[in-house]
């Protein structure tokens, strides 16, 4: 491929010759330090207000409980035990209103007992569903309600008749309740689902003053709810004559009423909790809790940033300049600008869009950090985040990452250290890598820190290279209209008449009166030949500006090496830094491996030895082993210190809740909280009343919270710390999906701000398909809409696709709606398929590594669609952000005509006919194909070769060229430019010439035969 150089013979214009703009100072880090436990920085105390502190704490624990209530689940085996107690056979008295209180019996009452004594919520259900199978099956009732004890006294001392004729008696606290546990086991957790189901459960409830449990037509609404959430009955549901104990926990709704304990609590006093469970972040939040978080040693933690004591800190891990980073990956100058702020910021938020590189960022950050001597901790929401950054850091090893969270996680600890010690036990063996010297060391630095330099002083060229042919690009347009009107500035402002910068002074002043304008009137008129009447001064003010600017933006861009060669050594300081980088790390590792022997011997001792709580041996490893990972809820696996770590990186803060963030911003001085924006945040089940009971016992207002993105269940951790520290590093390119249906989720979802760098399909295989049907979009039985059509044609089309799909496809059905999703996983679970089908949500393709080949897309709304359902699905930018990201081909199964007069992403695709190529609508690109005609060539416009775009195809003899126009504004564009060019070259044989835009208007004759020239 060649790129034509704009050099000063070529175009006329003046120019200097082409020198590289300085280097960045960076200084090499020659010396690594250790970190302390708990070094908060001290220089950085901004002002906390503890109480606002304390309050903040007390209000997340109160939502945080409760909640748990709500989500508690009861495993199958535990039904009639100590934790869910079956009632005798008799009628249903709560649900039914027969009765305000309800008698416990012996076994109930041992339920209760454990209850008061473990502080968690005694709750009443009917009726009981099962669900799941295996150890996965879990005893949920339909319809729960709070009870409480009617006598508190007879209550505590336990007091009751062991023949069962009397026992305590406890009444409903609240409403009934749609149990969101089992809501959440059968995949509904949109907000609006549950808000609709409460409703329409307590609508007519008779006499709520006295029974507030009360259900109206009880028999009827379960089984309405029973059948909108496709549970089978194994029995009839009769409130009026309840079984005990179910004969067998076949899946499906028994006509059983339970009682159960529910929420935090559910272990001893004496055990502490385990991580990655509520009772761990409630710990951590607890400032009473011996170790809890402390509000007096916030300040100097990036908590305190999210807290309003300010985000920006200059105390670099390099010093005064920027932080070389380590990376085994070419990063991108956005990954970079992450990586530089973490090093230099308290608090740093990027966004993250499905498909922009997060995992090489986060081991990019990882290996940044650990090169230079400090304690990092990457908190991650889900298991597969967590095992993505161990693979990271396993395909390119050069330092161990342990994998810390709880129980589960000591086997694979124990083996980590076992392998590090054999690794590092006596002298290196014959053969091995002799660990470098300090000479070595800081030579290896010395040239991490040279190429890095290199990188950026490419880059920042590129960008001036860029941004000149942007500006020349608009420009030359302006420059063509002005000569057409007789205004040269070639003519005008000549060596011997004097420059643009020159006459402009003059015709400024010659537009002023008295003698002086009079004298400078005359100049103009007698130099230049130029009216001098108001008008032609303001047109030679505004043509002298123009071309002021033109010579300027010439002599930019012409001062620029060439573009192949900046590309080249952009390639060659990338490899040299990635190799320096490599180098850096192992002479920082190595040495500190075998100096920290005595500390992982100790924690491997304990590991093996100690089975209780705490954190035995694990401070004294930090030093050693720098680098630790778990899921953001598990942060309490680790000692509660202020500043424990130096760098702390939350991944998936869009799915992260603002209670899971603190203590992991707690325990670190510095902090990078990544996520999706697109993504609506986690949903919470708190009903408005019980949040308003924790705002008022907590002192504070939901206003207040609400300003600073600190309210539960009101967005996320990431739209928290965006609050706090603005403003959003983006990471904007994306890699993964096709570019037809990235580029409509970039604008979409994403403002516009990501670009698509996916290499397009060389099979010619289309990327959309259409499958039209015209559906009928109703309201589902209980709750939210389903389109029966639609689901009936998917089951078609996914058969049609089984059959013609290569073995291998991974292939997904998305719906925005859970019974949508339920009416097609039922429809598709009587198939047998030859590949293995996905069905589920917009949360179904949550993280880049649910990528999938082929998607089948319900998008239900179809015309006379409810208006309520129209705007909850055109509203989930979730759904369309990970559809449109996360998948290869796309087959649309939907109403075609509603869609395409829909202004949103499905419009986007039906509107998005191939370019015409109309020459006219480019005035470069005109012009350019006017004179390669004129040339005796054969051109052919806008058009699209193994997948690509090209913008012009230049037959002449036997021989065919392929034009890309320059019209990039930066040098990341550029770059992908070129990428693009050395790709098309591969594919097709043929030469490739990227061609300046501006040069087809101010140099079409010279660029003509540098063209038809080209090889």
């Amino acid at each position: 491929m060649r790129s034509l150089r704009d050099d000063e013979h070529e175009t006329g214009g003046p120019g200097p010759g082409g020198t590289v703009v300085g280097a960045v100072g960076i200084r090499p880090v020659t010396q690594v330090a250790r970190s302390g436990v708990g070094q908060a920085s001290l220089r950085w105390k901004p002002p906390i207000d503890r109480s606002e502190v304390r309050s903040l704490l007390s209000y997340l624990r109160a939502c945080l409980s409760r909640e748990a209530v709500h989500t508690h689940g009861v495993r199958a085996e535990h039904v009639d035990s100590d934790t869910c107690a079956c009632l005798p056979t008799g009628p249903e008295l709560l649900f039914s209103g027969a009765r305000e209180t309800l008698p416990l019996h012996p076994e109930s009452a041992r339920v209760l007992r454990l209850s008061l004594r473990r502080g968690q919520a005694l709750r009443y259900g009917y009726p009981l569903v099962v669900v799941g199978e295996g150890a996965d099956r879990a005893a949920l009732p339909l319809l729960t309600v709070d009870v409480r004890v009617v006598d508190d006294l007879e209550a505590a001392t336990g007091a009751y008749d062991p023949t069962g004729a009397q026992g305590p008696l406890v009444r409903p606290v609240g409403p009934p309740d749609v149990n969101c546990a089992l809501l959440e086991r059968l995949g509904i957790t949109d907000p609006e689902d549950l808000f609709e189901l409460r409703t329409r459960l307590r609508t007519g409830a008779p006499d709520t003053a006295r029974r507030p449990a009360a259900v109206a037509e009880l028999a009827a609404k379960v089984r309405t709810l029973l059948s909108r959430l496709e549970i089978e009955r194994v029995d009839d549901i009769d409130p009026l004559g309840t079984r005990g104990l179910p004969r067998v926990m076949d899946p499906g709704a028994h006509n059983v009423a339970v009682v159960f304990r529910a929420g935090p609590g559910g272990q001893f006093d004496t055990d502490d909790p385990e991580p990655g469970g509520v009772e761990g972040i409630l710990a951590d939040l607890d400032p009473a809790d011996r170790d809890g978080l402390n509000p007096d040693e916030v300040a100097g933690t990036a908590l305190a940033s999210l807290l309003g004591g300010g985000a920006r800190d200059t105390g670099a891990a390099g010093g005064d300049g920027d932080t070389p980073p380590i990376s085994a990956t070419a990063l991108t100058q956005s990954q970079y600008e992450v990586v530089r702020s973490a090093m230099r910021d308290r608090l740093t938020v990027a966004a993250a869009p499905p498909g922009s590189g997060l995992t090489d960022l986060l081991d990019a950050l990882v290996r940044t950090a650990v090169g230079h001597g400090l304690r990092v901790l990457v908190c991650a929401a889900a298991e597969d985040d967590v095992r993505d950054v161990l693979r990271a850091a396993e395909s390119a090893p050069a330092h161990p990452v342990v994998r810390i969270g709880g129980p589960g996680q000591r086997a694979a600890e124990i083996r980590l250290l076992d392998r590090i010690l054999a690794e590092h036990a006596g002298p290196p063996a014959e053969g091995a890598r002799t660990p470098p010297g300090a000479e070595d060391a800081a030579r290896h630095w010395r040239e991490l820190s040279e190429a890095w330099n290199r990188v950026q002083e490419v880059w920042r060229t590129m960008d001036t290279l860029a941004s000149g042919g942007h500006a020349l690009a608009r420009l030359a347009v302006e420059r063509v209209h002005s000569i057409s009107q007789g205004w040269d500035p070639d003519r005008l402002f000549t060596p011997e008449h004097g420059g643009p910068e020159y006459w402009l002074h003059r015709a400024e002043r010659a537009r002023s009166g008295g003698l002086t304008g009079l004298q400078h009137r005359t100049a103009i008129r007698r130099e230049l030949g130029v009216p001098t009447d108001p008008d032609s001064l303001v047109r030679l003010c505004a043509v002298a500006r123009m071309e002021s600017e033109w010579r300027e933006a010439v002599d930019r861009r012409t001062g620029c090496p060439p573009l192949g060669r900046l590309t080249a050594e952009l390639a060659d300081a990338g490899e040299r830094h990635q190799r320096a980088g490599a180098a850096c790390l192992r002479a920082v590792t190595e040495p500190r491996l075998r100096r920290g022997r005595a500390a992982v011997e100790n924690r491997l001792e304990t590991l093996n030895w100690h089975h209780g709580s705490g954190w035995p041996g694990l401070p004294a490893l930090l030093d050693t082993l720098p680098a630790w990972v778990c899921r953001t809820d598990q942060a309490r696996a680790l000692p509660p210190t202020a500043g424990l770590f130096d760098l702390v990186i939350v991944a998936g803060a869009e799915r992260t809740r603002v209670a899971e963030l603190l203590p992991v911003l707690y325990r670190a001085t510095r902090a990078v909280v990544i996520g999706d924006p697109a993504h609506p945040g986690p949903t919470s089940t708190l009903e408005p009343d019980e949040e308003r009971r924790a705002l008022a016992a907590a002192g504070t207002t939901a206003d207040q919270l609400e300003a600073r993105g600190l309210r539960h269940g009101s967005g996320s951790a990431l739209r928290a710390a965006y609050k706090a520290a603005p403003p959003l590093l983006w990471l904007d390119e994306h890699h993964g999906a096709s570019p037809e249906l990235a580029e409509i989720a970039s604008q979409r979802c994403y403002g516009g701000r990501v670009a698509v760098r996916t290499a397009p399909d060389m099979t010619g295989r289309g990327v959309v398909d259409w499958r039209d049907v015209a559906g009928t979009c109703e309201a589902a039985p209980g709750a939210s809409y389903i389109n029966r059509d639609e689901a009936y044609r998917v089951l078609v089309v996914v058969d049609e696709l089984d059959a013609e799909v290569p073995p291998g496809t991974t292939m997904a059905v998305v719906a925005p709606t859970q019974p949508q999703v339920a009416l097609i996983r039922r429809l598709l679970a009587k198939r047998v398929l030859r590949h293995d089908v996905r069905v589920g949500g917009a949360d179904l393709l949550g993280r880049d590594g649910d990528t999938v080949d082929l998607t089948v897309l319900s998008p239900m709304l179809a015309k006379g669609s409810p208006a309520i359902a129209e705007r909850r699905v055109r509203r989930m930018s979730h759904l369309w952000s990970t559809v449109f990201t996360r998948t290869r081909r796309l087959v649309v199964v939907g109403d075609r005509t509603y869609w395409s007069g829909e202004d949103g992403p499905l419009g986007d695709l039906l509107a998005s006919a191939a370019d015409t190529g109309a020459i006219g609508s480019d005035p470069a690109r005109a012009t350019l194909v006017d004179r390669l005609r004129g040339a005796g060539t054969s051109v052919l416009t806008r058009q699209t070769i193994q997948g690509w775009t090209v913008d012009l195809v230049v037959h002449f003899g036997a021989r065919r060229l392929l034009l890309l126009l320059d019209r990039e504004s930066h040098g990341r564009g550029l770059r992908h430019l070129v990428a693009r060019g050395e790709a098309l070259n591969r594919t097709t044989g043929d030469p490739v010439v990227v061609v300046p835009a501006w040069r087809c208007l101010a140099d079409p004759e010279t660029l003509v035969r540098e063209i038809l020239s080209a090889r």
